[in-house]
């Protein structure tokens, strides 16, 4: 399996779902011997062909790994280039077809990728042309949160006022698993205070207890205004949830002397949570 004492030669695998005529599977083992040997714990994707149909293109690849231990992909993004580097497609794959691999293993396999996956117009495609594959790491997030109103929100919120909220909450951005976010809605001045409608969002698996938040709050010109923590007692967000909250920021402890509150911003200090 060791080549070198850091590189690793992968052993070619086909898939039990695949039919594989014994003439390809000569080829596959053939283009898998020329592949360069792997350091370890790594994943990588060869393509070994691109073929355009009518729907797309298809790309014939083959995915190896120099894991001491089985894998299993779940999902991943595959980026396809030409020689120069330019991306021609790009598409995310669900991988429970693929299958498991074994130790330091490789296996072939065909991705489609559709009209709407290219990255370039179709005529700059053609048949059988040279071109580079690679995976394009990210980071899981959490974009469906359910809005939870207890009570004295659900009294105190008209139902244009809850659609509002509703409607905010499925318009924020993702956030990467395993973080807690907030971001203010509703902003109020009052002669010695700032009050602000917050909804705070949890992508932990597990149901989270905050009894402090600390808040920053800057205005238009990004200057730092305030920084507090808030004894919120036992506010419990559920996982996948979004919870709102209003706090109010005494202007007897702001940092800046008349801030421009045309716009504004609000962030979490997570060190201290």
């Amino acid at each position: 399996m060791t080549n070198s004492p850091n590189t690793y030669k992968t052993k070619i695998d086909f898939s039990k779902d695949w039919d594989i005529s014994a003439p390809d599977k000569y080829i596959f083992q053939y283009f898998h011997q020329q592949l360069e040997d792997l350091e370890a714990n790594q994943l990588h994707v060869h393509g070994v062909k691109l073929y355009t149909v009518d729907s797309g293109i298809v790309i014939t690849a083959i995915i190896r790994h120099s894991l001491p231990k089985k894998l299993r992909l779940e999902q991943v993004v595959l980026v396809v280039k030409d020689k120069e580097g330019k991306e021609l497609a790009k598409k995310q794959f669900d991988m429970e077809l693929f299958g498991e691999l074994e130790a330091c293993t490789a296996r072939p396999w065909n991705f489609l990728f559709e009209m709407d996956d290219l990255l370039v117009p179709y005529e700059e495609l053609t048949n059988e042309m040279d071109f580079e594959m690679a995976f394009e790491y990210y980071e899981k997030v959490v974009k469906d949160f359910e809005l939870y109103l207890d009570e004295n929100w659900s009294n105190g919120l008209s139902e244009d006022q809850q659609g509002y909220v509703h409607t905010l909450v499925s318009s924020l951005e993702p956030i990467k698993v395993n973080e807690i976010s907030v971001v203010g809605f509703h902003f109020h001045e009052s002669d010695d205070a700032v009050n602000i409608y917050i909804i705070i969002r949890n992508a932990f698996s597990e149901t989270l207890t905050i009894e402090n938040l600390p808040i920053q709050l800057f205005d238009a010109a990004g200057d730092m205004v305030c920084k507090l923590g808030f004894p919120i007692g036992q506010f419990e967000i559920a996982s996948k949830q979004a919870r709102p909250i209003s706090l109010s920021f005494s202007k007897e402890v702001f940092m800046k002397e008349s801030p421009d509150f045309s716009s504004w911003q609000i962030e979490m200090i997570p060190q201290t949570l």
